[in-house]
């Protein structure tokens, strides 16, 4: 597990642990806010006069090291405000100034450096609130938390002032946050949750005003009060954000292709805005959006039966997207990346493929465009958290060149994507009750699109309960889906590898070719004991084979049900030899709706911080007793290997220049199949301005029982073909930050991605679940091995500049270079060299914003 300076100081306010005692009824410290004239502090950096008439909060303790001991180092925090501002000054003093550390980086950026942060409740629920962090040399980040402390969104970019000075008695850092940017109740007198933290670089050292513990659960109810708050502005602004951009394009020209003719161009305008409906309650909208400055995707080769999940990093949907949560999985990795509300569905891809002659050219958009959006999100004076968010997308065309005859066929059709979610807060934030709804319709005039849905729709409901002082809690929700179309639609649906109705061996599903609508549901339940240094709980989780989310959510399988234990525990007080260790153990069983067992499985893992702050982690997960009902993708369930994983690695002491890390990762099955894997990572900032990362990944694979196809013989008997697939992967992610102020910097992504892999021992199986391994396979013969090399080449360079407030410029250079060959050799040095010559694309892009208010 690694972490930042930054996150130590501002970020850690919502991660771990449950709670010691009741932060309600804990006694918190109290500040008073001064009203000020307008105007009469300016946001430099400097102490005015004004500042030392008004009362200074100061007593920090510390979190870290020693968690509840007296700060090393005298902070004082002083607070004014007004009719337009809330102003905070935090005078950081230092015995050795000559210490202080400050690095510069873009906004949101992560650096090792001296920081200091205020969080404000302004609600005072505490459940919701919004932070603001600034190191010594002036680079910045802001957040929006919620859900007690335990979430957060880092995306979340305010319109806001900060200045910092360094002198002879330690650092200064003065805020100008508008009341425009923040949202709160409708009262003349007001009485907010607040809290200032700071970071002391060399020493590690993380102090609170407001003592959060180490192990806190709610973490914002252990927030103080910022009182003498008085007839705040009711605002009802609205703030616009025109944007223009221009692009070029080059690209490879191919003779006779009239649509790669070497370049193009393109130009376009659109609009944000935001208008404060009123203090509590906002709305969001963007009209033609442009994403052309987004970091690129990650590569892949994906060889299984599932979509392969995809961070959303497009900044509309970003902000904001707490409210519209819905988790349905758990953990990490796949099964924890199911939601009923998956943006990324918004311009997607087009999901339709036009069938037209080998000797045709085709022009495939790579995304429908989005033709506007709005959100709707706040609280209402009845204390209801509100979200809603409507989309439209245009119908995507393809444009086909065949002989001198050029046409377009639709491949996405217009559609509108709809979610809505509330959530009421009860008993100080702990108890919570929501709901969401999700609704897609699509436009299905043309007969090209028979094989999507006409309209889907989900819907849920979930309880979060925290009692006996925060350190148990119970987690629930029920959700349920239904899907229509035609019977071809449906069809697809039905054989899906989310479900696989067709399969011969599962009585409990029925594979319908005529249904014109799908429904289904699903739900969760936790409850366990997560306070103080031993936790334990149990819980399950359940979807019926009929559920469906992929239309505007993320799931990979349904028809199962899991129960689960779980126990750990944790210790964070430092000793003779670590700082803090933590031991978890997870037990799992699996059924699906036929009542048949799929797996059952335990997991140990556990993790070690020294007293030099350098860790170690590992694990060991053991699957036994697998029925697999998707290995053969519609065929029967398949009997294979138990599995074993195990996993391992270490992180260097984050405070330092250089910081490095690195994970291995090895699984094994008794019929020969396994993986290994290595991924290192090594962070360095060069200087004040510079950082850069490297992360290399190497995989070997040897996969036994690899699906390759089903064959249909002419007695309409189907061969389920599998072999065994040697594979071996090489990526490299690079990420390079340099900043020249805290206003403008530059930031190149590049990921080189090389995989090869090589079919043997083809083989049909016959007896899917005969008891002996040998007796499930028979020998096929095949002559056409799918052997592949695949290479690729992406990468990102961004120039920005946020030359006022609010006000954008971006200057990017996106490449991207591809290859494919049919061989299934791999070999480093003639790849990369293959790749790199390769002819790539190049997209020059130059964006601008401008962020004014009305």
């Amino acid at each position: 597990m690694k972490r930042t300076a930054v996150w130590l100081l501002m970020l850690e306010l919502a991660l771990f642990g449950p709670a010691l005692a009741n932060p309600q009824s804990a006694g918190r410290p109290r500040l008073v806010a001064v009203r000020v004239p307008r105007a009469a502090i300016h946001v430099d950096g400097k102490i005015e006069p004004l500042w030392w008439k008004i009362a200074p909060a100061d007593s920090f303790l510390q979190q870290k090291p020693l968690e509840g001991k007296p700060a090393t180092e005298r902070t004082t925090v002083r607070v004014a405000y007004d009719d337009r501002l809330l102003y905070v000054l935090i005078r950081a003093y230092d015995s050795e100034p000559d210490r202080i550390v400050g690095r510069l980086a873009r906004r949101d950026v992560q650096t090792a450096s001296d920081w200091v942060g205020i969080a404000i409740d302004s609600y005072h629920d505490h459940n919701t609130a919004y932070a603001f962090g600034v190191n010594a040399a002036g680079s910045r980040m802001d957040m929006h938390i919620w859900n007690s402390g335990e979430q957060m969104d880092t995306n979340w970019d305010a319109v806001w002032y900060v200045k910092t000075s360094i002198d002879d008695s330690g650092w200064v850092a003065e805020f100008g946050i508008p009341f425009s940017q923040l949202r709160y109740p409708h009262k003349r007198r007001q009485t907010w949750g607040f809290n200032a933290m700071r970071f002391i670089y060399r020493k590690n050292e993380e102090d609170h005003w407001s003592l959060i513990p180490r192990n806190a659960v709610a973490e914002i109810g252990y927030y103080g009060e910022l009182v003498g708050l008085e007839d705040l502005p009711q605002v009802h602004g609205l703030e616009l954000l025109p944007y223009s951009r221009a692009s070029l394009t080059l690209q490879p020209e191919e003779p006779g292709n009239p649509f790669r003719t070497g370049h193009k161009q393109s130009a376009t305008l659109g609009l944000d805005a935001r208008y404060a409906v009123s203090s509590d309650m906002s709305l969001n909208l963007t009209v033609n959006p442009d994403f052309g400055q987004v970091e690129a995707d990650p590569s892949e080769f994906n060889l299984t039966a599932f979509e392969t999940f995809f961070e959303e990093k497009r900044p509309f949907f970003l902000e904001g997207a707490n409210i519209f949560s819905y988790p349905i999985g758990i953990g990490e990795g796949e099964m924890g990346n199911a939601t009923l509300f998956y943006s990324r569905r918004i311009g997607r891809s087009p999901q339709i493929r036009p069938s037209v002659p080998d000797s045709a050219y085709v022009d495939m958009p790579e995304a429908a465009n989005i033709l506007g959006a709005a959100k709707l999100s706040g609280r209402t004076k009845t204390g209801w958290s509100v979200g809603v968010l409507e989309a439209m997308t245009e119908q995507a065309e393809a444009q086909i060149q065949e002989g001198s005859r050029r046409y377009r066929v639709p491949v996405e059709p217009r559609t509108n994507y709809f979610v809505a979610r509330v959530r009421k807060e009860m008993r100080q934030g702990r108890t919570a009750l929501g709901g969401i709804v999700t609704h897609v319709v699509r436009d299905l005039s043309s007969p090209d699109f028979n094989t999507l849905n006409r309209y889907a729709v989900t819907g849920g409901v979930d309880l979060d309960h925290r009692w006996h002082n925060d350190n148990w809690m119970l987690t629930a929700s029920f959700f349920g889906s239904r899907i229509a179309g035609s019977p071809e639609a449906i069809q697809r649906a039905q054989k899906s590898s989310a479900r696989y109705f067709q399969r011969p061996d599962a009585p409990h599903v029925h594979y319908d070719p005529t249904r014109t609508s799908l429904s289904g549901y699903g739900g969760s339940l936790f409850v366990g004991k997560f306070g103080g240094s031993v936790t334990f709980g149990a819980g399950t989780l359940f979807r019926s084979p009929g559920f469906e989310s992929n239309d505007l959510g993320y799931m990979r399988e349904t028809d199962f049900k899991i129960g689960f234990l779980f126990a750990g525990y944790r210790h964070f007080k430092p000793g003779r030899l670590f700082r803090m260790y933590r031991v978890n153990l997870n037990l799992w069983d699996v059924y699906n709706f036929g009542h048949e067992h799929l797996t059952r499985g335990w997991n140990v893992n556990t993790h070690f911080q020294f007293l030099n702050y350098w860790g170690v982690y590992g694990g060991v997960n053991k699957d036994v007793d697998r029925l697999d009902p998707t290995a053969l993708r519609g065929g029967p369930a398949l009997y294979v290997p138990d599995r074993l994983n195990l996993w391992a690695g270490f992180y260097s002491d984050n405070r330092k220049p250089v910081r490095v890390s690195s994970n291995v990762y090895f699984s094994s099955q008794k019929n020969g199949t396994r993986v290994r894997s290595l991924s290192p990572e090594v962070t360095a900032d060069l200087s004040g301005r510079l950082n850069i990362s490297l992360g290399p990944l190497f995989s070997v694979q040897r996969d036994e029982l690899q699906y390759v196809t089903t064959v249909t013989d002419k007695n309409g008997r189907p061969h389920y073909v599998l072999a065994r697939l040697d594979r071996k992967t090489l990526a490299l992610t690079t990420r390079l930050n340099y900043t020249l102020t805290p206003h403008l910097s530059v930031q190149f992504y590049g990921m080189p991605f090389v995989t090869a892999g090589r079919y043997s021992n083809f083989k049909e199986a016959v007896a899917p679940r005969a008891a002996r391994y040998q007796d499930r396979f028979a020998p096929y013969q095949w002559d056409s091995p799918p052997d592949f090399n695949f290479k690729q080449f992406r990468s990102n360079l961004v120039v920005r500049w946020e030359y006022r407030p609010g006000s954008t410029l971006y200057l990017v250079w996106s490449q991207g270079r591809t290859r494919f060959d049919p061989e299934g050799v791999f070999d480093l040095s003639n790849d990369l060299k293959q790749l790199f010559t390769a002819e790539g694309e190049h997209v020059f892009l130059v964006k601008l914003t401008y962020w004014f208010s009305v």
